[in-house]
C-alpha cells in the first residue's frame, strides 16, 4: 500500500482471524482508510475459498467506493495476499466493474511470500482487455443486425473508432439514410471503396423518379435481413423494391411519375377501361395515385415485360397483400414467404437494366 500511496482505500479481508489482523496492521500504518460501515470496518469475505463469494464482496466494495468518490477519480484494485480465490475474485470483480488498472505487489519471494523491502508493483492495464472483449461482442451484435448497438459499444475505445464508424455507416445504409452513411464514409479510410457508391445512392434518393441503384440496394438489404431471420423487414423491403421497379419501368417507357398526370395517362395508347381505372380517386381530376396493379396493367398494355411478369405472378401478389396487412395490424412472416418474395421480385425485375449492387464493407 505504501508503494501505491492512495488518498483513500478500502480493505476486503476474509473472516479468518489472521486476515483481519493483517488488515488491522495495514490501516494503522496508512491514512485514508474508509470504513465499510459504522459498525464494521470491513466488508469481509465469508468463504475465502469460494471464487464467487470473493468476487461478490469486492464488487460490492467497488460500487460503494465509486459512490463516495468524485467522478473521474482514478480507482484501482490491488489483490494482495489471501487465498488464490481471493486474488482471482478481486481481479474478476475489477474487470466486471470496468476498473482499468489492477495492481499486483511483486518482488523477491521466500516460501512463496514477497520479502519485505523488495516489493514492486506490476500493473495490468485492463483497457486492452476491455477492447478485445467489446470487439468480440460488437461482432456478434453486428452479425445479428444490431449495428447501432455495436457502434455504440465500439466507440468506447479509441482504437476501435474505425470499426465503430463502419458499423454506424452500415446501420444508416440499411435504413436507406444514404446521406448520413455517405457522411460517415467520408471520414473513414476503411470505407473509401464505398464512397462513390454511397454518393450515387444519396443523389438518387434526392431525385424525383425511382432509381435503379436504390432498387438494387433495397433488394440487397432485403437479402441481408432475410439472412438474419428478420423476415418481416425483408418482405417489406422486397415489396418496396418491387414497387419502385414497376414505377421505374413506367417512367422509362412513358416519362410519367408520381403523382401521375391524368391527362398523361389518357394520352397513352392503352384501352379506355384501363384509363378509367387509373382515373378512379384522381385528386381534382388532375393527378392520380396508382397502385401496383394499376401500374402493372398500364405497362402490360404498353407491351412492357415487367408489368406482364408481375400480373402473372399470382403468388407474389399474395405476398404483397401480406406486406399491406403488416402496415395495419400485427402479423408474422414465415421464412419461406420472405425467401419466396425475394426470388419472385428479382424474377419480375430481371428485365430492367439495373446496375450491379455496391459491395458492402465487413466489420472485421
Amino acid at each position: 500500500m505504501e508503494l501505491i500511496g492512495p488518498e483513500k482505500f478500502w480493505l476486503v479481508p476474509s473472516t479468518d482471524e489472521a486476515s483481519v489482523m493483517t488488515a488491522e496492521l495495514v490501516r494503522e500504518d496508512l491514512g485514508g482508510f474508509v470504513r465499510w460501515t459504522e459498525e464494521a470496518p470491513y466488508r469481509c469475505i465469508g468463504a475465502a475459498d469460494s471464487l464467487e463469494d470473493c468476487r461478490r464482496a469486492v464488487r460490492e466494495v467497488i460500487v460503494a467506493a465509486r459512490a463516495k468518490l468524485p467522478k473521474g477519480v482514478r480507482l484501482l484494485v490491488n489483490p494482495t495476499s489471501g487465498t488464490k480465490q481471493m486474488s482471482v475474485g478481486a481481479a474478476l470483480a475489477a474487470l466486471d466493474e470496468g476498473i482499468g488498472e489492477i495492481v499486483f505487489t511483486v518482488g523477491e519471494r521466500a516460501d512463496g511470500v514477497v520479502k519485505t523491502g523488495t516489493e514492486t508493483l506490476e500493473t495490468f492495464a485492463a483497457n486492452g482487455w476491455f477492447a478485445e472483449r467489446d470487439l468480440k461482442t460488437g461482432m456478434v451484435l453486428a452479425e445479428s443486425g444490431s449495428l447501432l448497438a455495436a457502434a455504440t459499444l465500439l466507440e468506447r475505445h479509441e482504437g476501435l473508432a474505425g470499426r465503430a464508424s463502419v458499423a454506424r455507416c452500415l446501420h444508416e445504409w440499411e435504413r436507406q439514410n444514404y446521406v448520413e452513411a455517405r457522411r460517415i464514409a467520408a471520414g473513414n479510410e476503411a470505407l473509401a471503396s464505398c464512397r462513390r457508391g454511397l454518393e450515387a445512392l444519396a443523389k438518387a434518393a434526392g431525385g424525383e423518379v425511382p432509381d435503379g441503384m436504390i432498387i438494387v440496394d433495397l433488394l440487397e438489404t432485403a437479402g441481408v435481413f432475410h439472412g438474419r431471420k428478420d423476415y418481416e423487414a425483408s418482405l417489406i423491403l422486397a415489396c418496396r423494391a418491387l414497387e419502385m421497379g414497376l414505377r421505374h419501368a413506367l417512367f422509362a417507357r412513358t416519362g410519367l411519375r408520381e403523382p401521375y398526370s391524368v391527362a398523361g395517362i389518357c394520352a397513352l395508347g392503352i384501352p379506355q377501361g384501363v384509363k378509367d381505372r387509373c382515373r378512379e380517386g384522381a385528386q381534382g381530376g388532375q393527378t392520380a395515385m396508382l397502385n401496383l396493379g394499376q401500374v402493372a396493367q398500364v405497362l402490360q398494355q404498353l407491351g412492357d415485360e415487367t408489368g406482364t411478369a408481375f400480373l402473372e405472378e399470382r403468388d407474389l401478389r399474395g405476398l404483397v397483400k401480406v406486406r399491406n396487412e403488416l402496415m395495419h395490424r400485427l402479423g408474422k412472416v414465415r421464412a419461406e414467404e420472405s425467401k419466396d418474395a425475394l426470388w419472385r421480385v428479382r424474377r419480375v425485375l430481371k428485365t430492367l437494366p439495373l446496375p450491379v449492387p455496391i459491395p458492402r464493407p465487413l466489420l472485421c
